[in-house]
């Protein structure tokens, strides 16, 4: 029992203490292909000759081919090309491409080196600082480590980023290896400006302090040019990046744009996220015309290959410095963290400074009541709790319910509001039962609990006991009268047709279907859990409505389902601040796609988040107070994520609708989803609805 009891309490803890991400690298299967290999050498050919059109045009063309053995190459080689012919954006999304598709492609590093690259030329070079130092911090070659170490000692040396970025930086790469790089950086930097002197005295500033067992000490002494090697088929950077000029006390013009705070893990295992939003708030920015000087936190750490068991205090020690750090810079505003833990850290910090905080992904229930300045993108537990058992209650009357939740405290605030929702409108719940998100995979023992109880609310059949006496009369010595019933029935039968009668035995209950349970809320912390969860709803017989939370809603990952498997969510009724068809939505999907090559998961929030801003910068003249009043009054906006209402009492979104499986899509609930009403009679009352989804069903 102690262990029994020891195991769960981890489970608990680790299912509390992580959010479930959604959407993971996909996994390519390659085949050989002789005509991808002859368009890849036709588009390397091209390159090497300098005609980037050509060479971007024939990798484009691979790309379109089945994944072969030249994919993940041509994705490299189509960064480089974009490099060249200037489109910086694009390398930067073909690059990042590569690593979310390719996640175990030998040139990860390469597409890393340039996504660096293309930041600089972006003058983004906080990010770029991040992808140097993620090389340096991981397994990578050492030659495009030392170009790693140049770039970011050019960074550095130019006081591009603050000391307290800088010092970001150093805590993912390890103090060592920081100092050796910046030691060899400098030696290289100083080299590649013709300033031998200079490039001398760090050199044996490196030997004296780093000596002869450093990993860069042979490449010192060789004195090569690092960007003229070439690697396996496909050449590495070829000489990319244009090394300021600048010595380090030559003042740059100051940046007089307000500053907007971001709060990203940019650095560590949840980096893909923070990088998505953040492309997604940079085109806020652009769109606006840049009105922001975005400053960026990274509260994130890189431990490398070490599978490292952080305490969740450190995180939120770097958290509340980022956002102190920002505060002191004096942003206008912050948007993030990414997690709800985070999250309640940052809205203190943010609270105590006045300054607002738009939290783009945090469903954490009660976040907003730290204070008037902190506001929620996401839809909170309850409040999708609420608007799914007022529905399946009053619209479509059902009455037997059951919640399968996760074992969080979302899915504990999601099934305790669903339940008092419900139950005040004359539902019963009458099951609710728990699992560990992401983990459990076998739920044989929640279904059939769930039959036992679907068995029992069966109405027994009004001629069950008589049937069993006739029975029992039939093999008892009596010679009183059977009831009359089962003498008409046995009237005429011979006497092998009425052995049969009363030898039939009743059928398998295994095989028999349970419609007594009108719906089951299914709710999941990701998709995957959603795919393995509702297959096992048909295999256990339960004919229900399914229903769902917001994570439901994952476009990419019903499309990517086979036809056999997507029939067992079709017609699942989710409740969701999405809006597929808003106009919003999709202009923001199709230009994401074509910028990044690849399908918004996280973006959209970060977008909203700083168009939200924007807009109360501009409203409210840049004073705090009046961009906290301008956010509290939004209502019903139509944002890329969706549509966007914070209550009066509250600062989180409550404008959600109802959403429906279809097929491959999901879309709004319709009048023809309703339950048909006709038969009802007239006395009895209808009640009037209040609800979201009126408005999806005009």
């Amino acid at each position: 029992m102690h262990r029994c009891a020891s195991l769960l309490l981890m489970s608990l803890l680790l299912v509390t203490s992580a959010l479930a991400v959604r959407g993971q690298a996909q996994i390519h299967t390659a085949v050989y292909s002789a005509a991808a290999e002859k368009v890849f050498n036709g588009g390397l050919e091209a390159y090497r000759d300098g005609d980037y059109e050509a060479a971007r045009d024939a990798f484009l063309q691979l790309l379109e081919f089945t994944a072969n053995q030249r994919s993940s190459a041509g994705q490299l080689m189509l960064g480089k090309s974009y490099f060249h012919l200037l489109d910086y954006e694009a390398a930067l999304g073909a690059s990042r491409g590569l690593q979310r598709k390719y996640a175990n492609s030998r040139y990860g590093a390469d597409a890393r080196l340039l996504a660096g690259d293309a930041y600089i030329k972006l003058k983004r070079y906080y990010e770029a600082a991040t992808q140097y130092g993620r090389l340096l911090a991981t397994p990578a070659s050492l030659l495009v480590q030392a170009q790693a170490a140049e770039r970011l000692a050019a960074i550095e040396k130019n006081g591009y980023i603050s000391a307290k970025a800088l010092e970001s930086v150093r805590l993912s790469v390890g103090a060592k290896r920081m100092r050796e790089a910046l030691f060899f950086g400098r030696a290289r930097w100083f080299r590649r400006l013709g300033w031998l002197p200079e490039a001398e005295a760090a050199a044996q500033a490196y030997r004296d302090s780093i000596g002869g067992t450093g990993i860069f000490a042979a490449l010192l002494e060789e004195g090569r040019d690092l960007d003229s090697v070439e690697a396996a088929a496909e050449p590495v950077q070829p000489n990319f990046i244009e090394v300021p000029a600048l010595p380090n006390d030559v003042p740059t013009a100051a940046d007089a744009r307000a500053k907007l705070g971001l709060l990203l893990p940019l650095s560590g295992p949840y980096h893909t996220i923070a990088e998505e939003l953040y492309s997604g708030m940079q085109m806020a920015n652009e769109d606006a015309g840049e009105l922001f000087q975005l400053i960026v936190a990274d509260t994130g750490i890189d431990y490398g290959e070490l599978p490292i068991n952080e305490n969740p205090g450190s995180s939120l020690l770097r958290v509340a410095a980022g956002a102190r750090s920002l505060v002191d810079q004096g942003v206008t505003a912050i948007v993030g963290p990414v997690f709800s833990s985070s999250g309640v850290v940052a809205a203190v910090v943010a609270e105590a400074a006045g300054v607002p905080l738009v939290a783009p992904l945090s469903q954490q229930s009660g976040l907003d009541s730290i204070g008037q300045y902190i506001f929620q993108l996401n839809t909170i537990p309850e409040t999708q709790g609420q608007l799914l058992g007022e529905y399946s209650t009053l619209v479509l009357g059902q009455e037997n319910l059951v919640v399968i939740a996760p074992l969080s405290d979302y899915g504990w605030d999601f099934e305790r509001e669903f339940k008092r929702v419900a139950e005040a409108n004359g539902g019963r719940v009458v099951h609710s039962d728990w699992y560990v998100p992401n983990e459990t995979k076998d739920f044989r023992r929640v279904f059939e609990e769930i039959r036992r109880i679907g068995f029992e609310l069966m109405p027994a059949p009004e001629d069950t006991l008589v049937v069993a006496d006739s029975l029992e009369w039939i093999g008892s010595d009596s010679t009183s009268a059977p009831p009359s019933f089962l003498s008409e029935l046995l009237q005429g039968l011979d006497e092998e047709e009425t052995e049969e009668v009363v030898e039939e035995a009743p059928p398998d209950s295994a095989e028999i279907f349970i419609d007594t349970i009108d719906g089951i809320v299914v709710l999941v912390e990701s998709f995957a859990d959603a795919k393995t969860i509702a297959p096992q709803i048909h295999f256990y017989r339960l004919q229900t409505q399914v229903m769902g939370n917001d994570i439901w809603y994952d476009p990419e990952g019903l499309r990517q389902m086979r036809p056999g498997e997507r029939k067992y969510v079709d017609e699942t009724i989710l409740v969701s601040a999405h809006r597929e068809e808003q106009q919003a939505a999709r202009t923001f999907v199709d230009a994401y796609r074509s910028r990044f090559y690849s399908e918004p998961q996280y973006a959209a929030y970060g977008y909203d988040a700083v168009k939200l801003i924007v807009e109360a910068w501009r409203q409210g003249g840049g004073d705090g107070v009046q961009m906290r009043d301008w956010l509290a009054q939004v209502r019903d906006y139509s944002g890329a994520s969706g549509r966007i209402s914070f209550a009066e009492e509250r600062h989180s979104n409550v404008d959600l609708a109802l959403l429906k499986i279809d097929k491959d899509r999901f879309r709004p609930l319709e009048v023809e989803d309703l339950p048909d009403l006709s038969n009802i009679p007239e006395d009895i009352p209808i009640p009037e609805l209040d609800l979201p989804v009126g408005e999806v069903l005009e």
